[in-house]
């Protein structure tokens, strides 16, 4: 027995002199490929390879002080171990900790580690040429290796990291109505899922209980946006030279993929097709990503200019193959432009210059049957636009200030007139399908809105704060339903997102970290 210990000694003290080499060579951090002091990588690789390799050589002659040697040796590699995993204690998380550190750290782990065996076994010959007893060293040499491995992976990504995957849905079903999450922003709605974006992460929510389905946080990175792309969640996190976007299953929360792009600060994430396509907003954007949301592979980055100037990203919408992005140029004066983007490749389809200009920004939205375009001031001039040409249709002034797309159609909510009411209108013609006045809701503005399985959803709110949801059938606008949304405060920010036949609304104070849920 202690002939093999003494053989997976000496093998460990060779891979983890190789592991030490190697981890000062490679960069210590993602960002900037920095490195430690040249002082402080010639102190470790002293402590550990080097006087780990003038032990061995020094045992072979002098074999009575083998445990000595040993012992001075493996009390070298300890001294170098601290030394690295203080330093790599250093490294900014935000930074990105790179394989160098904990590879480092590791390797001086696995001299101590090797010594250590040569102590407890001290002088003595190696196994024979008997497969038995080598085997017997490559089985513990192969579970140090994973166990470095699995350790490497912890420092480097693992222990920022509270992840948790979906069971069965709990069987408990109840209306949720004002309850508070944890999160600043509601992604979206899939299934019996509502998805909710933290400054520490993502969490799910079952709808049928408001228990927590599964959860991605972390403690490293604070999250910029999320979406809800194909099937999966894409979530945005900021590092020291762009993001890290982190691809999840919806429904289980089982990542798919976690990477590290350079970009500027993202604001949004929108879906197109099987594209996650990440921006900015306003002035000073920077360029788009486009990110297959199953693998992370980038597919293209573009640059929202003309004429040689950046331009403010105003807009964005999605459809299976195009990307339409409202523009507002200024290099030529103020210039609002709507430029359709191939989704998986970023190439410039087509390009629409507004001919009404005025201080309202361009807004594009995403019909089943193509873009629409709102411009100029109130009534907002409507363009329709084919998604793949870009070929401009039918015009039409747009009948509200809150436009929500539902199916082929476009839904305005307004409360300009004698009283508030919604308009239906064929996204493609132009043509009107119906409208409604609402009598109950003097005094309310809309504020969001939302389309799904046949219904519209709209959220209106009065001076005082107060909100009631709206749903009325997108086929012919009558109502389904009219009730009032409980809300802790006056509500500054609301939002609204629908799937199948749940609509959920949330709630938030400004600069608040909890957001109250109420699902219908």
């Amino acid at each position: 027995m202690n002939l093999l210990a003494r053989a997976a000694g000496f093998v460990v003290i060779g891979l983890g002199m190789v592991a030490t080499i190697a981890g000062l060579a490679l960069p210590w951090t993602v960002v900037g490929a920095r490195h430690p002091d040249l002082v402080t990588i010639a102190g470790i690789a002293f402590l550990g390879p080097l006087l780990s390799a003038l032990c061995m050589a020094y045992a072979r002659t002098e074999p009575r002080r083998s445990r000595h040697i040993a012992t001075v040796a493996g009390v070298a590699g300890a001294a170098a171990a601290v030394i690295a995993t203080a330093l790599a204690r250093l490294v900014e998380p935000s930074a990105g900790i790179g394989l160098g550190g904990p590879l480092t750290v590791v390797g001086s782990v696995a001299l101590v580690l090797g010594w250590a065996a040569l102590v407890v076994t001290g002088a003595g010959a190696l196994p024979g040429r008997g497969w038995r007893a080598w085997t017997a060293v490559a089985a513990v040499v192969v579970v140090l290796m994973l166990a470095g491995g699995l350790a490497v992976d912890w420092a480097r990504e693992g222990r920022f990291v509270d992840a948790t995957t979906a069971g069965a849905a709990p069987a408990t079903q109840a209306v949720v109505t004002s309850m508070p999450f944890t999160g600043v922003e509601l992604v979206g709605v899939r299934g019996d899922l509502a998805v909710l974006r933290a400054s520490d992460g993502i969490r799910a929510i079952w709808l049928g209980s408001g228990a927590t389905a599964w959860q991605y946080l972390r403690s490293d990175l604070p999250s910029q946006a999320a979406g809800l792309v194909d099937d999966g969640v894409v979530v945005a996190f900021a590092t020291d030279d762009g993001v890290l976007v982190t691809g999840l299953e919806t429904a289980t929360g089982a990542q798919r993929f976690s990477q590290r792009y350079q970009s500027g600060k993202i604001a949004t994430v929108h879906a197109a097709g099987r594209t996650a396509v990440l921006s900015g907003v306003g002035a000073g954007a920077g360029d788009l990503l486009g990110i297959d949301a199953r693998n992370g592979a980038q597919r293209w980055r573009w640059t929202p200019a003309r004429d040689g100037a950046a331009c403010d990203v105003t807009d964005l919408a999605g459809s299976a193959e195009t990307v339409a992005v409202a523009l507002r140029c200024r290099a030529q004066g103020v210039d609002d432009v709507a430029v359709g983007l191939a989704a998986e490749s970023g190439v410039e389809r087509w390009s629409w210059h507004a001919i009404q200009r005025g201080n309202t920004e361009l807004r594009v939205y995403f019909t089943e049957s193509g873009f629409v375009t709102l411009t100029g001031p109130a009534p907002q001039r409507a363009t329709y636009m084919d998604a793949g040409t870009g070929s401009v249709g039918a015009r039409h002034d747009a009948a509200g200030a809150l436009a929500v797309p539902a199916g082929a159609s476009l839904i305005y909510a307004s409360s300009d007139g004698d009283q508030p009411h919604l308009a239906a209108v064929e996204a493609r013609t132009g043509a009107s399908k119906w409208k409604v006045g609402l009598a109950g809701l003097g005094g309310y503005q809309p504020i969001a809105g939302a389309a799904a399985d046949g219904q519209a959803y709209v959220l209106w709110r009065n001076p005082g704060g107060a909100l009631r949801l709206l749903t009325v059938s997108a086929a012919d606008g009558s109502t389904k339903e009219e009730r009032a949304v409980a809300c802790a405060t006056r509500c500054p920010q609301a939002s609204i997102a629908a799937s199948g036949s749940h609509a959920v609304i949330a709630t938030r104070e400004e600069k608040a970290t909890q957001l109250y849920l109420s699902i219908t």
